[in-house]
């Protein structure tokens, strides 16, 4: 599967592109702008900071990227 979201895409890009995604991200853990930590940086940035280990940040890409494929069909 190519993958429409990659660990280097900056938080704000994502955001920009499928603000839905806004809800998914903070449901993991990764709070966005709306709840008023704004972040900076790349997906795996931010991710390692909170914590994260490279295989759950591989495996919420997919979720991630799944999620806005649905999310894209239902428009």
């Amino acid at each position: 599967m190519k993958l429409l979201i990659t660990k280097d895409i900056w938080i704000e890009d994502v955001l920009r592109k499928y603000p839905e995604a806004q809800e998914f991200l903070s449901k993991k853990g990764i709070v966005c702008v709306v709840c008023g930590e704004p972040v900076w940086g790349s997906i795996e940035e931010h991710m390692g900071e909170k914590g994260f280990s490279q295989e759950e940040i591989d495996k919420t890409l997919l979720e991630l990227n799944e999620f806005i494929k649905t999310a894209e069909f239902e428009k």
